[in-house]
């Protein structure tokens, strides 16, 4: 198959779109793992869809034509046997060949055919189903009373847990994780699987699809998690996501019984969760027919009374385009559990310029001391209550957690008879950075077999177990009698109850969680830092981090190398693509994460284009000097030198005079934020800035953005004499660097001030750095450090220029930038001026607003 020349496209395409098209098609023809770079503002959704589905449509077209082909070569072949002069021995001979080869193939085509046929008939009943909408929702609002008063039942019979469903079970090991029937094998067409980091972008992606030209004759499905859609409000009102996932697995184990045939409300709850199965066949069909969204394949489940999680998961095999957030595909398990395979298949992996520290994120786990000791309580009185019923198994098992949990603690400097608000014991707990051999080794956890004890904990269920004695008796039932004050671990059982566990990673600045937003079943994250003890050694480090007090401190396995997580992806698929609106330094992906990964160097592709911008719409400038002559420099020892600060508000001063509507500021850091504003207010420099800009500060809490940006917006649409627009204070790396446009007048000017390198003292990052240099090349732990400061500060640029007509500047105000222009974008460099005098900069600047202004574009 040669490379096409013509793609569908809802509009005139610009040559960068026809070209990234062009080599995308190239890509997962030839089997490539493929780094696509294409600014924000240039249509890459657009083209990856039309690039991609063309792709697709033709290989699926080429496959059928290909086995047609073959075969009829193959009855021409049987044909000229049977008229073959050799002896009849030699002909039989022939002929069973190549009857056997012809049955093959025909059994691959039939294969083809009846998986179309299913596809079709599924179709056909979804359309039945709409003809007869009306009729059914006159018969629905009949049976609502009575529909009302079984969730009720349901809902009022779920909470109830008698002793037996908390009895551990004895499981064969060969049972299935999830415990759900297998499905049948059938045939399925080649896929594509794309992933975007949230819901909300794989929404935006529906939107694009929506209005490309393949709207009508491509299938697609969404796949979520149980949080997302699950309908089952007795279920989802646990709220958090783990004990979702082991409520919802519990339901399916459910099996009929007939214990008590008179009792009606025991005998519905034995069924299990009401939703399932349901008419999975006639939501599956209604993902074929038309394109859907999370919510509309929730609302489609909530009216055929059907699980839209499980639908959705058996429409995979129907379906030919699979969106999934990041977390779906990059962890294994989870990947598995929802029948994602990747073995012949595309996976497109959209917003990849964080991709490495997504992986990381992904498989790297915070314990904290409260965590444990909650733990520890929970189990003690769960053992207590039931240990004369448990298996000898069972009893082995959990003794060995308990271990655990014991030797973590000390770790930490408490005990199981600490209280989270105690100090530690300072001679016992220090900060220390370990291997995981050498952890295991120091805890002593290596008498334990992990991977049996693991086991145990999923085959059991025993978090669900947990978390249902916890709900029954945490007001009951005590381990340690003290009669002094409520401290310690009797503390611990009164604050379950209203779910006093902290969040698994710690942080600085919070929002207050309420109390039902809590989860209340510490050994999730416990399991989840076991898992990570099962990593090759040399992957990972352990950082024990003790606190002020045992609650505080903190145990955090760091993931180092995410191209040991990436290996089974880059085997199994067919051809793997990372695109983003910067993607620059190519070089991490290409040796962090691919070859790293096992891949063979000539297998990966690269792949760049410019902006669809003019460049006469684009100026970007350097500035080394201030309006007084002071050098801009902005690193960590001069942040407090109050003559540099002082220069910085008269060169915002003078921007402000010169530049119209919108301008945003990106500071290193909060702290630095907080000490340029302080020192600007103190010295009178806002109430002059404030004359021509009204002035906006980044919030620290997520959901004051909104107002936030929506008075930034108003103030530009309709300034205030003598005002001329606004002025925005952000941090790099904070809420507003990523995933917002401040296109045409809401970005006029983009400013980054200094350069945001990451803290060098880390612990962390030092390991890092000396594992980069270890194990991918000399000096790779150097570039690394570099690179992460300017991945952040060209996401920042990136905020600005969103469209073709779009025009803006951006301003670097240090001398640094002077060293690091190779590493900006290439569409940036193209207009980059480097200015040793201020004063020349605002000339240019002001010329090139000069230029724009019959241009000017107001904001809607």
């Amino acid at each position: 198959m040669q490379t096409t020349e013509e793609f569908p496209f809802p509009f005139p395409p610009y040559p960068i779109q026809n070209e990234f098209m062009k080599e995308l098609y190239k890509c997962l023809e030839d089997s490539k793992l493929g780094i696509f770079e294409s600014p924000t503002g240039t249509g890459k959704s657009m083209s990856i869809i039309c690039g991609s589905l063309k792709w697709l449509l033709d290989y699926e077209e080429g496959e059928r034509d290909k086995l047609n082909h073959t075969i009829s070569e193959l009855d021409e072949q049987i044909k000229k046997c049977s008229h073959s002069s050799k002896n009849w021995f030699s002909v039989q001979t022939e002929q069973i060949e190549l009857n056997t080869k012809r049955q093959i193939l025909q059994a691959k085509l039939n294969s083809i055919l009846q998986y179309e046929r299913k596809k079709n008939t599924l179709k056909e009943m979804a359309k039945n189903m709409d003809k007869n909408n009306k009729a059914r929702q006159i018969r629905r609002a009949f049976a609502k009373d009575k529909t009302e008063k079984e969730n009720d039942l349901v809902e009022t019979s779920g909470n109830e847990n008698t002793e037996d469903d908390l009895l551990l079970e004895e499981i064969q090991d060969s049972e299935n994780s999830e415990d759900e029937d297998k499905p049948e094998e059938t045939y399925e067409s080649t896929k594509i699987f794309f992933c975007s980091r949230t819901h909300s972008q794989l929404s935006q992606f529906i939107g694009e699809l929506k209005k490309s030209p393949y709207s009508k004759n491509i299938s697609v499905v969404t796949l979520a998690s149980r949080q997302n859609y699950c309908i089952n409000k007795n279920v989802k009102k646990l709220k958090h996501l783990n004990l979702i996932n082991e409520c919802c697995l519990q339901l399916q184990k459910k099996k009929t019984t007939v214990k008590d045939e008179k009792d009606v409300k025991k005998k519905k709850v034995a069924n299990g969760c009401p939703l399932v199965p349901g008419n999975q066949d006639l939501l599956i069909g209604e993902t074929l027919m038309e394109i859907q969204d999370v919510e509309e394949i929730v609302k489609n489940g909530e009216n055929l009374k059907t699980c839209p999680y499980y639908g959705s998961r058996k429409a995979v095999p129907h379906n030919q385009l699979i969106l999934i957030p990041y977390n779906s595909v990059l962890h294994k398990n989870t990947r598995v559990s929802s029948g994602i395979n990747l073995k012949g298949n595309i996976l497109i992996i959209d917003e990849a310029h964080n991709l490495l520290e997504a992986i990381e994120r992904i498989h790297s786990v915070v314990i904290t001391g409260r965590n444990l000791l909650h733990c520890y309580s929970q189990l003690c009185q769960y053992q207590k209550r039931f240990q004369a019923l448990f298996s000898a198994k069972n009893v082995l098992s959990l003794s060995q957690l308990s271990f655990c949990l014991k030797k973590l603690l000390v770790v930490l400097g408490a005990s199981t008879k600490s209280n989270p608000n105690d100090p530690v014991n300072a001679g016992n707990a220090c900060s220390k950075l370990y291997k995981i051999e050498d952890f295991e080794v120091a805890t002593e956890i290596d008498t334990v077999n992990i991977f049996e004890l693991l086991k145990f904990i999923k085959n059991s269920r025993l978090s669900h177990k947990l978390q249902g004695f916890t709900e029954q008796y945490d007001t009951t039932v005590k381990i340690h009698k003290r009669d002094s004050k409520a401290d310690g671990v009797k503390q611990f059982l009164n604050s379950i109850k209203a779910g006093g566990t902290e969040s698994n990673v710690p942080q600085g600045n919070v929002d207050v969680v309420s109390d039902e937003e809590r989860p209340n079943n510490p050994i999730i994250s416990i399991i989840g830092f076991l898992e990570c003890l099962q990593s090759c050694c040399s992957d990972g480090r352990i950082f024990v981090v003790p606190g002020a007090t045992v609650g505080q401190g903190v145990i955090k396995f760091l993931l180092l190398n995410p191209a040991a997580h990436f290996h089974d992806i880059v085997r199994d698929a067919r051809a793997v693509i990372l695109a983003g609106g910067t993607m620059a330094p190519m070089n991490e992906f290409t040796e962090q994460l691919f070859i790293a990964a096992g891949a063979k160097p000539e297998r990966i592709v690269t792949f760049s284009c410019d902006h669809v911008v003019p460049e006469e719409n684009i100026l970007c400038s350097i500035a080394t000097h201030g309006p007084s002559g002071i050098e801009f420099e902005f690193n960590f020892q001069s942040r407090q030198n109050t003559k540099l600060l002082d220069e910085l508000g008269r060169a915002l001063l003078n921007l402000c005079n010169i530049i119209p509507a919108g301008i945003v500021v990106f500071l290193p850091s909060y702290n630095f934020e907080e000490v340029i504003y302080k020192h600007l207010e103190k010295t009178g420099l806002i109430t002059k800035l404030s004359t021509k800009k009204r002035i906006f500060r980044e919030p620290k809490l997520a959901s004051q953005v909104n107002e936030i940006l929506e008075q930034y917006s108003l103030h530009i649409k309709k300034p205030q004499s003598p005002q001329n627009g606004s002025l925005l204070f952000s941090v790099v790396g904070g809420k507003l660097s990523e995933g917002l446009n401040f296109s045409d007048d809401l970005g006029r000017c983009v400013v980054v001030v200094g350069m945001p390198y990451p803290n060098i003292k880390s612990l962390e990052l030092q390991e890092k750095i000396k594992y980069l240099n270890e194990n991918v090349k000399s000096g790779a732990g150097q570039n690394f450090y570099e690179n992460s400061c300017m991945k952040a500060v060209n996401q920042c640029i990136g905020r600005a220029i969103r469209h073709i007509n779009d025009y803006s500047t951006v301003v670097l105000l240090d001398k640094r930038y002077t060293t690091k222009t190779k590493t900006l974008p290439n569409w940036i460099q193209r207009t980059l001026v480097i200015h040793d005098s201020f004063g020349k900069m605002i000339g240019t600047i002001g010329k090139f607003f000069n230029s724009k202004k019959n241009k000017l574009i107001v904001v809607k």
